[in-house]
């Protein structure tokens, strides 16, 4: 068995965090009630996000429905597994009902939201975000290891807890704990030099530690020939070597990062300004927009071998032009270039959207709803009474977010409209009985032909009737002279 699994936290009191973590998490847990903010739990792999939030039900004797990783979450999976636990009350494993009357809960956990934005998770924060609208009747956390990969959105419909790496002591400790329940005797060097490779990370610490100490009696300093750890570097650290020192070991920091050269170019622009100013910010982007021309020859060639030199020239190319480097904190940006993109993808989305309603409703194609209604259908919204823009909208069945889209601030007071005088769209195809008692009876082939040549001019007839005495079959006028 794995000892990170093993020795998992039980309980609050067994969690290795900061007090300021662990008060935060146990008032928002103890002043819960349905409807309150979900809590976000931020920060690298293996400080204990998870462990804290598992230990933290076990505490108060909840439930716990968990959507890991390893789960697809698309918008359908979301919907079913996290929306029916979050509104619906549940039985144990022991088969007992839990009633969230009398206090009994159960923590819906879903962990690495960051990565929900993927192909496979189509729509799955999407989802998430209009489940957390509807204010959960049990309580919701939510696991993200970079947060800002998150939509603003999202983070504000959060209580977010931010954790930092753990200490080497904080890891050491842990390691003694489990040394001694494994009846290991362990040199304290061995034990540190684990945590130093770990680099604030409990969970690699763990694993190192059951790597070179299981089936020993003792542990010695030489016995400790785990290999130098890869870290993957925060994109903040990695801003402030770069505008703060002028240390080159600053290139394979990056290196490190999980983000191409492509990403971190925007990340270097951004920032820029807030560091630099005057001659040095104008060397800063030249050297900055020669990295941007290696990029260009990546895009057009495929000769990836070119992003180590644009890689280097903004990051160290970046950091040595400056004269002095500034001191004090500075709060980085997130490029404003994605922030951009995104919004123009969720204007397209909420386009196709409604094009797709008008044109069902309207019985034409999307590209004719384009043209010819959307215009007019905005228009009517903005322009007419509230009566009369609340029954179009009900029409299209277009939702608050789609008129919030369409018109803006007017979207709240028709919705209030419609909601309070019930108005709906009507599936009445009572017309459609109406409609076919006025269409004549099909007709045949030989008829349709006999009233085809009748109503053909007489030019076209005498065509036809020289295209058969030649060929023996009809041709038109435009067959004919061409």
């Amino acid at each position: 068995m794995l000892w990170v699994e093993k020795y998992r936290p039980k309980k609050l009191e067994d969690v290795v965090a900061s007090k300021d973590i662990l008060q935060k998490v146990t008032l928002w847990a103890k002043k819960w009630k349905p409807g309150q903010k979900p809590l976000l739990l931020a920060g690298p792999p293996g400080v204990g996000k998870t462990s804290l939030a598992v230990a933290l039900a076990n505490s108060l004797g909840w439930e716990v429905v968990e959507l890991n990783a390893s789960d697809q979450r698309n918008w359908q999976i979301i919907q079913r597994i996290v929306g029916e636990g979050a509104f619906n009350e549940t039985i144990s494993d022991e088969g007992e009902f839990l009633s969230s009357a009398h206090g009994r809960m159960k923590l819906i956990i879903l962990d690495e939201v960051d990565n929900i934005h993927k192909k496979e998770d189509t729509g799955g924060e999407a989802a998430l975000v209009r489940l957390i609208k509807r204010k959960p009747a049990q309580p919701v956390v939510l696991i993200a290891n970079d947060p800002y990969r998150l939509s603003p959105e999202l983070r504000r419909l959060c209580e977010m807890v931010n954790f930092r790496r753990l200490t080497k002591n904080q890891i050491v400790k842990v390691l003694e704990k489990i040394c001694i329940a494994e009846g290991i005797k362990a040199d304290k060097r061995a034990l540190m030099s684990i945590a130093e490779n770990a680099g604030g990370d409990l969970r690699a610490a763990i694993n190192d530690l059951q790597a070179v100490a299981e089936g020993k009696d003792e542990l010695k300093l030489e016995d400790v020939v785990v290999g130098k750890r890869t870290q993957e570097k925060d994109i903040f650290k990695v801003l402030q070597a770069i505008f703060k020192t002028k240390n080159p070991a600053v290139y394979n920091d990056a290196m490190l990062l999980d983000e191409s050269p492509e990403d971190i170019i925007h990340w270097v622009d951004e920032n820029l300004p807030l560091e630099y100013s005057g001659k040095d910010l104008a060397v800063a982007y030249n050297v900055l927009s020669k990295a941007d021309i290696f990029l260009g020859r990546v895009r057009r060639r495929q000769f990836y071998r070119l992003w180590k030199y644009a890689s280097y020239l903004m990051t160290v190319g970046v950091q040595q032009v400056k004269g002095e480097a500034r001191r004090g904190f500075t709060r980085y940006q997130r490029p404003s270039t994605w922030q951009m993109l995104f919004q123009m993808r969720q204007r397209r989305e909420m386009t196709k959207r409604v094009l797709e309603k008008i044109g069902r409703y309207s019985h034409m194609s999307k590209v004719k709803a384009n043209t010819e209604m959307f215009p007019l259908v905005k228009l009517l919204l903005q322009e007419l009474d509230t009566d009369r823009a609340a029954r179009i909208a009900a029409f299209y069945d277009l939702s608050k977010e789609e008129l919030e889209f369409l018109i803006g601030d007017r979207a709240s007071e028709i919705v209030e409209y419609i909601e309070m005088h019930g108005l709906h769209r009507i599936e009445d195809e009572t017309f459609l009985a109406e409609f076919e008692s006025k269409v004549e009876p099909e007709k045949s082939l030989d008829e349709e032909k006999e009233i085809g040549e009748k109503s053909q001019p007489e030019g076209d007839k005498e065509v036809r009737k020289e295209g058969r005495k030649k060929t023996g079959k009809d041709l038109t006028l435009d067959s004919f002279f061409s």
